[in-house]
C-alpha cells in the first residue's frame, strides 16, 4: 500500500470535506462505506469537471471526469 502525502491545506479539505459529507448522511439517511477509494487533489479545481455516477441497485458511487 502506498503512502499518501498530503500537506496541511489538503488535509484541512478533507476534514471539512468529511464534516460536509457528515450533514449529507444525517440530511438523505445515506452512508458512505469507502475503505482505500478516496482520490484527493491537491488543488480542488482539478475536480472541476467532475459527477457522480450512481448505481442504487448496486450501492456504487464512483467519479466521472465530464469531457475528459
Amino acid at each position: 500500500m502506498a503512502a499518501i502525502t498530503t500537506n496541511s491545506n489538503t488535509e484541512a479539505n478533507y476534514d471539512a470535506f468529511v464534516a460536509e459529507l457528515t450533514k449529507l448522511t444525517r440530511k438523505y439517511g445515506v452512508a458512505i462505506k469507502s475503505i482505500g477509494g478516496v482520490a484527493i487533489a491537491d488543488d480542488p479545481s482539478e475536480f472541476s469537471d467532475v459527477t457522480y455516477e450512481a448505481d442504487i441497485t448496486s450501492g456504487d458511487i464512483y467519479p466521472v471526469s465530464v469531457g475528459k
